[in-house]
């Protein structure tokens, strides 16, 4: 079965919503999915990180500076990991076929480079985290960019007292 459904997410602890709709989509259309798990190149610069590597930096151990980026890279890598193997359960109870990838880069960019290396790929659903993000997503460049129909999800509205 060929993956006709890209899932864009932002990865965090809130990557997998949206995800369900995304099974169940799949499951309707016969297809598999390809969850594209997208971090901003600002997560890879917390705050103490920055700083330590400020002052190695300043020292002159790129070295220490080098390690310290690609130790954060790894960490984020292992908690996303954590959540493709959830990913991975749910469509293998449901006979879906699950491709993946981690990308570290703005959110279009990620998508596009990715569509061009999967052209059955027919839609892109944005999950609910991507989407309610104004900053994060410029629609009409990702509209511009990206020839495949875009679904933005969004989270169910609260009623209010």
């Amino acid at each position: 079965m060929q993956e006709k459904i890209l899932f864009a997410t932002k990865g965090g602890d809130d990557c997998d919503n949206g995800f369900s709709y995304a099974v169940e989509l799949a499951k309707t259309l016969n297809a598999g999915i390809a969850v594209l798990m997208v971090y901003s190149k600002q997560t890879l610069t917390a705050l103490e990180d920055t700083m330590a590597a400020v002052a190695f930096a300043e020292a002159g151990d790129t070295e220490t500076v080098k390690w310290l980026l690609q130790e954060q890279e790894e960490k984020i890598k292992e908690a996303a990991e954590s959540k493709i193997k959830k990913f991975v359960e749910i469509c293998g109870k449901n006979s879906i076929s699950l491709v993946y990838r981690t990308a570290f880069d703005d959110t279009i960019t990620a998508i596009k480079d990715f569509l061009k290396n999967r052209p059955f790929i027919d839609m892109v659903l944005l999950s609910p985290n991507l989407s309610a993000d104004k900053k994060g997503v410029d629609f009409k460049k990702l509209l511009k960019n990206i020839t495949k129909p875009v679904v933005a999800m969004s989270l169910p509205v609260k009623a209010g007292a």
